[in-house]
């Protein structure tokens, strides 16, 4: 069976089909990364949380963890502020201060070299 073909005019279908052998690992490799990046997900998951019960307080790190929603679900602002009866503006001074005490902490910095590891 002969295909038009832009270069050649005609090619036979083997030879077309000669090129694609290769698609099955391609869709293996993207499987394997999926599973990869899951693992590597939850692996910097655990960094993070390992982090914050070292470096914040109970109650620095509940609204941290409840602001950004890591390991539960999000909450607002404005339910923060009710929850700890204190106003928006301390409950986003306090994420600020906890984020400040994580950035410059050492563990920032393996957390960091995870990512950009080569």
């Amino acid at each position: 069976m002969e295909l038009f073909d832009e270069e050649n005019i005609h090619t036979t279908l083997d030879e077309q089909w000669e090129n694609y052998g290769t698609l099955n690992y391609i869709e293996d490799e993207r499987r394997e990364s999926y599973a990869d990046s899951a693992v590597e997900r939850s692996e910097l998951l655990g960094q993070i949380a390992a982090m914050i019960d070292r470096h914040l307080t109970r109650q620095e790190s509940e609204i941290l963890r409840s602001y950004f929603g890591l390991q539960m679900k999000r909450v607002s602002v404005e339910e923060l502020a009710l929850r700890n009866g204190v106003s928006k503006k301390r409950i986003m001074r306090i994420v600020g201060d906890a984020v400040d005490k994580l950035r410059f902490s050492d563990d920032a910095i393996d957390i960091w070299k995870y990512l950009y590891r080569k």
